[in-house]
């Protein structure tokens, strides 16, 4: 037709095409009302503090690790530290613990006897079931900690335990005192079993109750 200007489908698909760059990009002016999407940022993750060193309840066989020691009150206890080696254990009241199998080659527990002395034999009380409880007190027992395993932290309540391993108590001697009364401190320490490696420090030391 003469006098008008007939547009194909290409020119028309052009300006389309044209006409919405220029909406996106607001008409060339800088962006126009675009919403800036923020970097990505890491979500931080929360991790509990490690336990003090000091507050570490180590357990091991007497004789291939830590040794025995015959203290000044209560004699021969062997098998459990706050320290290096073999001790009475002292802590203040509403002390929290971890309590730590140090041994690399086999399982050990932490119970209370439920006795006033060093009972005769292996105790009944001691058991490799938990209490399943985070007080300690009369009658409480860890349960079966395989090498390496640490549990807590344990609550200690007042109180002289007369405590023991539910496997090494009678065979090997695995028995401790642990004392928890105000300004209690630990006994002293063992001396290395002969050709025994040297246990890793839980910390603390001192001697006293």
């Amino acid at each position: 037709m003469k006098g008008s200007t007939m547009k194909t489908p290409i020119h028309l698909g052009l300006g389309l095409a044209v006409a919405a760059l220029t909406a996106c990009s607001g008409g060339g002016s800088g962006g126009g009302n675009r919403i800036p999407v923020p970097a990505p940022t890491a979500t931080p993750v929360a991790t509990a503090p490690p336990p003090s060193s000091q507050q570490v309840i180590s357990l091991a066989l007497p004789t291939t690790s830590i040794g025995r020691e015959t203290d000044p009150i209560f004699g021969a206890v062997a098998g459990y530290t706050q320290a290096i080696y073999s001790q009475v254990l002292g802590f203040v009241p509403g002390a929290r613990v971890m309590i730590r199998n140090g041994d690399a080659l086999r399982p050990h527990t932490l119970g209370d006897t439920g006795a006033a002395s060093f009972p005769a034999g292996q105790p009944a009380t001691l058991s490799p079931t938990g209490t399943g409880t985070t007080t300690f007190a009369a009658g409480w027992q860890s349960g079966n900690l395989n090498s390496n395993a640490m549990i807590g932290p344990i609550t200690l309540q007042t109180g002289t335990y007369f405590i023991g391993c539910a496997y090494h108590y009678a065979s090997d001697g695995m028995r401790d005192v642990l004392v928890v009364a105000a300004n209690a401190t630990p006994g002293p320490q063992a001396t290395q079993a002969p050709g025994a490696p040297t246990p890793t420090p839980t910390g603390g030391g001192g001697s006293g109750y």
